[in-house]
C-alpha cells in the first residue's frame, strides 16, 4: 500500500479527474488499485510519454538478460551467490527498456488507465532496491541451485504488441542444507526471444 499512498499523494494535485484506475505495481500477482482509488491528470499520454523519454537513447530490443526465463533464474541465483551486483544490474529492465518496450503497449498507457510512466518507473525502481538488498542480505556467498522454475503468463499488463510479461514466478531451489520454493524476483518481461526481469520485488 506504501507504492499506492505515493502515486495518489504526487496526484493529488492535479487537476482533471479521470475515472478509477489501476496503480502500477513492481509486483505483477497483485497490479490493481483499491475500488475508488482516482489518477488525476492534465497532461495527454503523448506529453508524459515525451516528457519521460528525454535524455534516453531510443531503444528496439532486451540487452542482456538471457533467452529463457530459467537461463535468468539460474544467473540471477549465480549472481546472488557471487555477490555480482554488476550482472544483477544486466538482468533488469532499464529505464530506456522499460520507456520504449514496455510502456507503449502497457494498460497504464491508455484510457482509462492512464499513468505518468515516471510514477510507475518510481514504483518499479523502488522496489528493485528493496528486493535486491533483502534477497543479497539472506544469500550472498552462500551456494544456490535452482531446481525448478515455475511462472503464470500474465494476461492482465499487455494490451499487445511483441512484449510479454510472466509472473508471478516462484523458484525451487536448494542452499547447502534445505530446498526451498520461493518468490525470489519479481514479474518478468519478455520480447523477441529475450527476457529480463521487470524487477527484484520479492516475498523477503
Amino acid at each position: 500500500m506504501r507504492g499506492l499512498m505515493v502515486v495518489v499523494l504526487l496526484l493529488a494535485a492535479c487537476g482533471g479527474s479521470r475515472e478509477a484506475a489501476p496503480v502500477a505495481s513492481a509486483d505483477s500477482s497483485r497490479p490493481w488499485a483499491q475500488p475508488g482509488d482516482v489518477i488525476d491528470s492534465i497532461l495527454p499520454m503523448a506529453e508524459y510519454q515525451r516528457r519521460f523519454r528525454e535524455g534516453l537513447v531510443e531503444v528496439t530490443t532486451l540487452e542482456g538478460g538471457a533467452d529463457s526465463p530459467e537461463v535468468l533464474a539460474r544467473r540471477f541465483l549465480a549472481a546472488v551467490s557471487a555477490r555480482d551486483t554488476a550482472a544483477l544490474r544486466q538482468m533488469v529492465l532499464t529505464r530506456a527498456e522499460f520507456a520504449w518496450l514496455l510502456f507503449p503497449d502497457h494498460r497504464y498507457s491508455e484510457p482509462p488507465y492512464e499513468l505518468d510512466p515516471a510514477i510507475f518507473w518510481m514504483q518499479v525502481t523502488a522496489e528493485n532496491g528493496k528486493g535486491l538488498e533483502r534477497v543479497l542480505q539472506r544469500y550472498a556467498g552462500m551456494p544456490l541451485t535452482m531446481e525448478r522454475l515455475e511462472c503464470r503468463a500474465d494476461t492482465l499488463q499487455m494490451l499487445r504488441g511483441p512484449t510479454t510479461i510472466l509472473g508471478p514466478c516462484t523458484v525451487r531451489y536448494r542452499t547447502a542444507d534445505s530446498t526451498i520454493t520461493r518468490r525470489l524476483f519479481g514479474s518478468v518481461i519478455k520480447r523477441e526471444g529475450r527476457v529480463k526481469f521487470v524487477s527484484y520485488a520479492n516475498e523477503f
